[in-house]
């Protein structure tokens, strides 16, 4: 073999050799980076809603009594009550037995109701029936029945109070009082007469209800 033979071969394989390498050091390079790691926790608080009741006229505990109703003479009892949770609620009051509201809807111009919360009127009626059929189109001083619930109180925030009030008259057309020494008579009997149930519950006196704290923007029931 010739000497230049030699050293064409000799820096052929230089050639080859440099270019393995670089192509070693180019893969290499493709995962070096700078970084940096800082590490951190999802965290909260849960909410909770609560309404407390804090007494009222008539009121003993959450019931409500009238006493000795005589016709023509309206009688009013109400509620106090708290957010007593962590964040803003709407309250309501809510007429859960369906057959105790029904036997005061019953009484017709026999009986006169009033709600109100926080001193504004939510509902009026001298002539309390369950339905437009026989009376014609509601109005607040016509035929309107006492509905199953109402929105006492719009995003009350926590501490905040409230109150509301419900009032109740015969008319004074009204007759057949109970006989004398005789026990007074319950308000609000029902079933009334013909009227059937068999739903357990939904015989006895008063006005049942339940005072209901939602998430603002949120209506019982849904």
């Amino acid at each position: 073999m010739s000497r230049r033979l030699t050293i064409k071969i000799a820096s052929l394989v230089g050639s080859v050799a440099l270019l393995g390498g670089a192509a070693l050091v180019a893969s290499g390079a493709t995962g070096a980076y700078f970084s940096d790691t800082k590490a951190g926790n999802v965290s909260g608080t849960v909410g909770n809603v609560h309404v407390a009741p804090s007494g009222g006229s008539g009121a003993t505990g959450t019931d409500l009594a009238f006493s000795n109703l005589l016709p023509g003479e309206k009688q009013t009892v109400s509620l106090n009550f708290q957010n007593s949770g962590s964040t803003a609620e709407d309250i309501y009051i809510v007429f859960d037995n369906a057959t105790a509201l029904s036997a005061l809807n019953n009484l017709g111009t026999y009986g006169e109701a009033h709600l109100s919360a926080n001193g504004v009127a939510l509902f009026d009626s001298a002539n309390l029936k369950d339905s437009a059929g026989s009376c014609g189109p509601f109005s607040p001083s016509g035929c309107w029945p006492l509905k199953s619930q109402y929105l006492l109180a719009n995003n009350v925030n926590p501490g905040d109070v409230g109150s509301f009030s419900f009032s109740f008259n015969y008319a004074s057309k009204l007759q057949g009082q109970a006989p004398q020494y005789s026990a007074a008579a319950p308000w609000n009997s029902f079933p009334v007469a013909g009227q059937t149930t068999t739903v357990s519950g939904q015989s006895g006196n008063g006005l049942p209800y339940k005072i209901v704290a939602t998430q603002h923007g949120v209506t019982p029931g849904q």
